[in-house]
Formats: C-alpha cells, sequence, structure tokens
C-alpha cells in the first residue's frame, strides 16, 4: 500500500494543526475501503499544507507516504501527490495523537543528513571517508533525522555521533542526495561542508568500522556508489571555488 495513490472519504473538520521546519500542516481524519476485501476499512490521516479554513470534503485522491500502528488500529497517512511526508514531520505535528509516541512508522520518505568533512593538509585538501559496519561501504557521515530537528542540527549531531568531531557547517553548502535502497522507499540525504580544524576522529565503534583521510583522487576510487562521487565532486568545485 505504500506509495499507492488511493480514494479515500475525508471528514472536512480538521482534527489537528501543526508545524514543522516553518512549514504549517492540516490533518483531517478519514476512511478507505480495501478493494481487495470487502467491507474493510482502514484509517486515514491526511495532511495538507492549505489555509485552515480550506479542505478536502467527500471523496479525494491521495498517496499514502506511511503507514503505522497505534492503538491497534492501522493508520495510513496520506498527503496529496507531489508532497513529502518525512516521520519527523509526522511525529512532531501528530505529537498529541495518543500512543503514537511508541509506534513505528514506515515512511515512503526517508531524510538523513550529515556532512562533507575536509581538512587542508601538507598543500592538499582531504576528505574524512567512514565505513559503516551495517553496510560494509565507505561514505560520509551522516544519519536519520530527529523529531524537532532542522537538517543543520541532525548534520552536527550525526557528525559527532559517529566521528567525535564538532562541527559548524560553512554557509553556502547544501546539496540532496536522493537515491532508493528498498523498492519504493526514496532516500534522501542532506548534506554540508565543514572543515576539521585540529580535532582529532574518534569513531562511534558500535557503527563505524575505521576511517580514513582521503585526497579527491583517492576518494573517488574508493566511494562504491554513484551518488557519493557527485556529492565529493559539488563539495571540490564548492572549496576550489570559494576556499583557494
Amino acid at each position: 500500500m505504500l506509495g499507492n495513490t488511493i480514494n479515500v472519504q475525508i471528514n472536512p473538520e480538521p482534527i489537528y494543526y501543526g508545524t514543522s521546519g516553518g512549514q504549517q500542516y492540516t490533518v483531517r481524519a478519514g476512511f478507505a475501503h480495501d478493494d481487495s476485501r470487502v467491507n474493510t476499512l482502514h484509517h486515514i490521516l491526511l495532511f495538507t499544507t492549505d489555509e485552515a479554513g480550506s479542505c478536502d470534503r467527500g471523496s479525494v485522491r491521495v498517496k499514502v507516504m506511511a503507514v503505522t500502528e497505534i492503538e491497534d488500529k492501522i493508520y495510513y497517512i496520506c498527503a496529496h501527490d507531489g508532497h513529502m511526508l518525512f516521520e519527523p514531520i509526522i511525529r512532531e505535528v501528530l505529537r498529541d495523537m495518543p500512543g503514537l509516541s511508541s509506534a513505528q512508522i514506515t515512511c515512503l520518505y526517508e531524510k538523513s543528513c550529515g556532512a562533507v568533512i575536509f581538512r587542508r593538509h601538507s598543500g592538499n585538501v582531504e576528505y574524512l571517508l567512514i565505513k559503516n559496519k551495517k553496510g560494509n561501504n565507505w561514505g560520509f557521515p551522516k544519519g536519520h533525522m530527529e523529531i524537532y530537528e532542522t537538517e543543520r542540527e541532525t548534520a552536527i549531531r550525526e557528525v559527532k555521533e559517529e566521528t567525535g568531531l564538532s562541527i559548524q557547517p560553512i554557509k553556502g553548502f547544501r546539496t540532496i542526495s536522493e537515491y532508493h535502497p528498498k523498492g519504493r522507499i526514496t532516500k534522501q540525504v542532506i548534506f554540508f561542508i565543514a572543515e576539521m580544524t585540529g580535532e582529532d576522529v574518534v569513531i562511534q565503534k558500535s557503527e563505524i568500522e575505521r576511517f580514513i583521510w582521503a585526497d579527491y583522487a583517492l576518494a573517488i576510487k574508493t566511494f562504491k556508489f554513484s551518488n557519493d562521487k557527485k556529492v565529493l565532486a559539488q563539495a571540490k568545485s564548492w572549496i576550489n571555488d570559494r576556499l583557494y
């Protein structure tokens, strides 16, 4: 069902209002019939970004952005096609909903944030690469956003957790990497850039196998995925244009 576009019956009166990342959301409840099972209803929560006085009425065609089970009821969390809902947004807007805090939410769109960390060493620029134990692949420090965090706050926290470094992302660089790790699910990763000046790397041993500092040529060879290579190339170009 995740990612499907379905017809739902929506009650016009909003049940929740909330703001996440500066965006105002209105949530309305409704239901949808299961076409494969007669008389089976699914609970719907429709997120919209319209003004409070505007609402969907009656039958509406929407996209299933997330699925969760709250107090023994399955909820399809929906939005109009073209919108993205991430888990932190859903949890923040529905924070007063009973049972939500302990519920697992499976989202069509996942969001992580991290940073390209570089240093100037012997006249060269070197990049910090880490090897994740779970995926056994090299990449940049990153991790999932949590409720109430901004993208920059997530990047700072995740870098600290995975590498022990305290960073302040440099203004002017923000790039998005997207890929599909699990079929329909879209993973969006926001990368900032930060320079390391003097701290030692202390990896999170439960998550990270090891790290290296690599110049551009070695980093390109080390990365397996084209998305990481693209982010690295963007970072290199940005550094060359602004810092040299």
